[in-house]
C-alpha cells in the first residue's frame, strides 16, 4: 500500500471518531427558526492579533459560533449573495443554515444573525436520515436552484429553495446525474467539493485521490457529459471545497492529524485548465496552521465586496459543542 494510502486510512479513522455530542432540544420553535447566535471575534495569528497578512491573502476579520439549536453545526459549504449580506450554508447533517452577515466599514467580518435551519429533505418530504444525510458540497444554478453532493451515499441531488431561499423546508430533491469515475469511491472520501462554472456547468472534486492515484480527481460537466482533470495532491491532504469567480476556481485542502492538529491549504488554478490533459499544479494562496485560528475548514466561498475579491471559508465542528472543534467564519481579501 502506498504511503499516501496508509496516511489516509488513518486520517479517515480520525475523521470517523468525530463523534457528534447531543445539544439540548430546543423547544417550542417556529418552523425554519432558530435562537440568536453566539459569536466572538477570532485573530487570524493566535499570538500576534495585530498581523493581518499571509501568502497572497489579506485578513478580513473571524469568527466563532456558537448555537443552542441541536441543528446547528457540521457546516460543510457555504454561497453567499451578491453583495455579500447573506450566507446560505448546508450542514453534514441536511440540514439548511441561513444567516445574515455584518461587515464592518474597515471591509471586516464583524456579524452573524438572523439564523435559519430548514430540514434537507428526501423524496418523500422527510428529513435525510443515516448514510443518506451527509451533504456536502453545494453549488448555484440559477434562479433559486441548487446542487447538493452528497457522500457515503454518493450522488448529486437538485433542490428549488427559491432565490431568496425561502423555500428550503419545502424543496424535494431532483436528482442529477453525477460522474462516474471506474476507481470505487470510499464511503467517507466522496464529492465534498462541488461549485458551479462560468459557463453554467458544474465542478466537483473528491475528497481524496482514487484507486492507486496520486492526484486529486476533478470533474466537470458540461451538458451532460462529465470529464475528469487531475490535480497534484499532497499526501495528508484532502480537497474538501471549491468556488469558481472569474475564470478562477479556488479550492481548500485540509490536513489532520492527533499529533499535529489541523493544518488547511487555500489553492488556486484557472478554470481553463479543466479538461487539459496536464495535471494541474495549483498555486498555493495561504497555509494555516497551529499558529492561526484553525479548525475542521470544509467550504469556501468567494465574492467582490467593492474593489476587493473576498475569500470566506467555514469549518465543520462536527457537532463536538463540548469538545476542542468550532465552527469557525472568516474572511481573507485576495493581495494577489
Amino acid at each position: 500500500m502506498k504511503r499516501h494510502l496508509l496516511v489516509l486510512t488513518a486520517l479517515l479513522a480520525a475523521a470517523c471518531s468525530h463523534t457528534s455530542e447531543p445539544r439540548t432540544p430546543v423547544a417550542d420553535l417556529a418552523p425554519g427558526s432558530a435562537p440568536a447566535a453566539t459569536v466572538r471575534p477570532v485573530p487570524l495569528f493566535k499570538d500576534a492579533p495585530g498581523t493581518y497578512r499571509i501568502g497572497s491573502l489579506e485578513w478580513r476579520g473571524g469568527l466563532e459560533i456558537s448555537h443552542d439549536d441541536a441543528r446547528f453545526g457540521g457546516l460543510s459549504a457555504i454561497i453567499v449573495s451578491g453583495d455579500g449580506s447573506r450566507l446560505l450554508s448546508i450542514s453534514d447533517s441536511a440540514w439548511w443554515v441561513t444567516s445574515r452577515l455584518g461587515w464592518a466599514e474597515n471591509g471586516h467580518l464583524t456579524g452573524f444573525d438572523t439564523v435559519t435551519i430548514s430540514t434537507m429533505r428526501d423524496e418523500n418530504g422527510e428529513h435525510l436520515e443515516g448514510n443518506r444525510n451527509d451533504s456536502e458540497g453545494l453549488a448555484a444554478l440559477g434562479d433559486g436552484r441548487y446542487a447538493v453532493s452528497f457522500e457515503r451515499e454518493h450522488r448529486i441531488w437538485a433542490y428549488d429553495i427559491g432565490t431568496e431561499w425561502d423555500q428550503a423546508d419545502a424543496a424535494r430533491p431532483v436528482p442529477v446525474t453525477g460522474p462516474a469515475p471506474a476507481d470505487p469511491v470510499e464511503q467517507n472520501g466522496g464529492m465534498e467539493a462541488l461549485a458551479s462554472l462560468g459557463d453554467g456547468g458544474l465542478l466537483t472534486g473528491f475528497e481524496y485521490p482514487l484507486g492507486d492515484n496520486a492526484d486529486y480527481n476533478i470533474w466537470h460537466r458540461a451538458g451532460q457529459n462529465w470529464q475528469a482533470t487531475a490535480m497534484a495532491a499532497l499526501p495528508e491532504y484532502g480537497l474538501t471545497g471549491m468556488t469558481v469567480i472569474e475564470g478562477q476556481v479556488y479550492a481548500l485542502e485540509r490536513f489532520y492529524s492527533p499529533a499535529v492538529g489541523n493544518r488547511i491549504r487555500i489553492i488556486r488554478f484557472a478554470e481553463a485548465d479543466l479538461g487539459q490533459d496536464a495535471v494541474i499544479e495549483p498555486e498555493i494562496l495561504a497555509e494555516l496552521g497551529p499558529e492561526n485560528s484553525i479548525d475542521n475548514f470544509e467550504g469556501i466561498t468567494a465574492f467582490r465586496r467593492g474593489e476587493e475579491l473576498i475569500l470566506l471559508i467555514v469549518s465543520d465542528d462536527n457537532y463536538r459543542v463540548h469538545g476542542p472543534q468550532r465552527t469557525l467564519l472568516m474572511a481573507f481579501a485576495v493581495a494577489g
